[in-house]
């Protein structure tokens, strides 16, 4: 048998229930982070588009900003549209960039090795161990 014809539904000697059962599951947790993430942006989304029109961010829900949105669609908010699109945009990035950046920061701090080492003075025990001085 060929190596490159193998199944890829037993991996590590595992059954293919099993294998397409953790498949299922890593699927459903993406697609509940993804939901997650959407709320959170609409719910940001709707802070700051208050926030911006100066009224209680405080009171804003899930659905102000698209509420907003249909309003000003059917042009009972005339002026609203920079708003919208501010809101909408502060709200991705607050929801979904702020999360990521703290991801990033945690998993670049893990002490992981430099691929080409970390340049830094010697102490002088060090040049004195080396035989330099």
């Amino acid at each position: 048998m060929n190596a490159n014809s193998k199944s890829l539904t037993i991996v590590n000697g595992a059954s293919a229930t099993a294998f397409h059962a953790r498949s299922a599951l890593v699927a459903l947790a993406i697609l509940a982070v993804v939901a997650v993430g959407a709320l959170a942006s609409l719910w940001a989304a709707s802070f700051f588009l208050y926030a911006s029109l100066r009224l209680n961010p405080l009171h804003a829900g899930f659905l102000g900003w698209s509420d907003a949105l249909l309003a000003w669609l059917h042009g009972q908010l005339p002026s609203a549209g920079r708003r919208l699109a501010g809101a909408a945009l502060l709200g991705v990035l607050a929801a979904v960039g702020g999360p990521a950046i703290g991801l990033y920061t945690l998993w670049e701090s893990t002490g992981r090795r430099r691929l080409y080492g970390s340049a830094r003075f010697a102490s002088e025990a060090e040049i004195r161990t080396a035989g330099l001085l």
